[in-house]
């Protein structure tokens, strides 16, 4: 299990560095990782930004991204996860981002993601404090 925890990070990592090439054309973008949960926020051309995180349902790498129309979409995406994680325990949000319906779970240290995405089976995410805090600076 742990190996195929370590090979879905380090697809993750070799994944974020080719959009890392990508998106240096794109002028001021910045790419934002966390160390100890793979997850990033990028933008990814056209004013768009994307959430990619690793599918923690499959029991193989499933790289699963989240697309935002702007920074702005982002950003509120990411104030929602902080909303959540100053909730208290248990406490259960959905939001809609286009073909997206999240589901955000509080919990003790952070916060269980669920997402439903149109014609793609359901994903779930484990976003700690500290996940979340390096990835938080949109």
């Amino acid at each position: 299990m742990k190996s195929i925890i370590l090979f879905g990070f380090l697809f993750l990592i070799c994944s974020t560095g080719h959009a890392q090439q990508n998106t240096a054309s794109v002028g001021n973008s910045k790419i934002l990782t966390s160390d100890d949960t793979p997850l990033s926020i990028s933008a990814v051309g056209n004013g768009k930004y994307s959430f990619s995180y690793q599918n923690e349902m499959s029991g193989k790498p499933d790289v699963r991204s989240i697309i935002f129309r702007n920074k702005q979409e982002a950003k509120t995406f990411l104030g929602k996860i902080g909303n959540a994680m100053s909730s208290k325990d248990g406490v259960s949000c959905v939001y809609t981002f286009a073909n997206y319906r999240i589901r955000l779970l509080t919990e003790i240290g952070g916060v269980f993601m669920i997402v439903d995405e149109k014609g793609l089976t359901q994903s779930t995410l484990r976003i700690s404090r500290e996940s979340y805090s390096q990835v938080n600076t949109l």
